[in-house]
């Protein structure tokens, strides 16, 4: 892949994720409009979740059959349709079935994009790529708050509007530019059936990764959203320290996918550099928990931005090289596992908070260092199947 597909491909990325953060804070506003109840607030985010969960491995596979391009055109489309279908929403239940459409047909975007990127590149460069395209995702969700801000200002709705016409104006730059892979990949055992093709995820050398991007997921699921109700309860923070804090986790994953990852896979191997992005991610929960002062939670959002972004690049590049299955039903598995991941940790997080504040933050910590531990006495098997089953091995 030559420069400018790549960056067009995450100037792609970056517009969709930015109107995804567009909408995530003005999505209350528009709910609190309907009268609506705080359950049924979390049913519009365990709605978009769930449905995520069940359809990215359809369009993964999707991906593998018809063509990474098209799936992600369909699901660029799909994400501009899905934020204006809740412009129309006057009922709880429109807005719930206008959330899980959008999920449904916008899954496809990352298991069609990072298949692409794999295809793209050679084993060699595919982690950095990886990276790199990651960062500009997460730049367009640390921008996109701050935008939604700016438009709601001038109505609860503009938001929605904004985030719909950023998807569609993107479609047809797409259709009109971004070339498919020539080669997409050697599948040596594709699932016949979208319900076989969750077999993978009990593939040695496919389930530690997956246990991996689950329990990542849960753990930071639980700190999103909750972290603004820690601060507030110990610190008594208003909303821009709260603000800060997600831009501060935010904005040093960018910075460390962008620029230090390459840096750092020239020293180590991707499996090392997952492994002390684990540990220094549990070091970031534990300073929250125990936080005596608001500038520490600050740093412990800075040490959770930077060990995850040490870990979620690598798990997507060393999943892509394991070569037995499609990239797109593979990238399409893993946002399943993430989807899901969102789905449990809040509920986690709200238990553990009303027995104490801390706990959430201790949970999330302790999660990560079973996953740390899990890493390392499935070390040797996870490098065994790196030699012996990738398809490139011989690059």
């Amino acid at each position: 892949m030559n420069k400018n597909h790549f960056f067009l491909l995450g100037f792609i990325m970056f517009l969709t994720m930015t109107g995804y953060g567009i909408v995530l804070p003005t999505l209350p506003f528009l709910a609190d409009n309907l009268q609506l109840t705080s359950f049924q607030m979390g049913t519009l985010i365990t709605g978009w979740a769930t449905a995520q969960l069940v359809t990215a491995p359809f369009w993964g596979k999707l991906a593998d059959t018809i063509g990474r391009k098209k799936v992600l055109i369909a699901g660029l489309f799909g994400f501009g349709i899905a934020f204006l279908l809740l412009i129309l929403a006057n009922s709880y239940f429109q807005l719930l079935f206008a959330r899980i459409i959008g999920a449904s047909l916008s899954s496809g975007t990352y298991p069609a994009a990072f298949a692409i990127v794999a295809d793209s590149t050679d084993y060699k460069n595919r982690n950095v790529a990886i990276a790199k395209m990651g960062a500009l995702s997460g730049l367009g969700f640390l921008c996109g708050p701050a935008v939604g801000g700016i438009f709601a200002q001038f109505g609860v709705i503009v938001p929605f509007v904004v985030a719909g016409s950023l998807a569609l104006i993107t479609t047809p730059i797409a259709w009109k530019f971004l070339q498919e892979p020539r080669q997409t990949g050697v599948i040596i055992g594709q699932p016949e059936s979208y319900f076989r093709s969750f077999s993978i995820l009990l593939k040695r050398g496919y389930r530690e990764l997956y246990a991996v991007s689950l329990g990542v997921s849960i753990a930071a699921s639980s700190f999103f959203g909750l972290i603004g109700y820690f601060m507030i309860a110990r610190f008594n923070a208003t909303p821009g320290y709260v603000s800060l804090a997600f831009s501060i986790e935010a904005g040093l994953a960018v910075i460390v996918q962008f620029f230090l990852l390459e840096r750092f896979y020239r020293i180590w191997k991707e499996e090392s550099v997952m492994k002390q992005g684990l540990i220094i991610t549990v070091i970031g929960y534990g300073m929250i928990a125990l936080s005596p002062h608001w500038m520490v939670i600050m740093v412990g959002c800075a040490f959770i931005g930077f060990g995850q972004a040490c870990v979620l690049p690598v798990i997507v590049s060393l999943l892509s090289k394991r070569g037995q299955y499609g990239q797109g039903i593979t990238m399409g598995m893993n946002e399943s596992m993430d989807s899901l991941g969102r789905m449990i940790g809040p509920l986690i997080g709200g238990f553990t908070f009303s027995l104490s504040i801390m706990f959430p933050f201790l949970t999330s910590a302790a999660i990560v260092f079973l996953l740390l531990v899990m890493t390392i006495v499935q070390g040797k098997g996870i490098k065994r199947e790196d030699r012996e089953g990738y398809v490139e091995k011989g690059v």
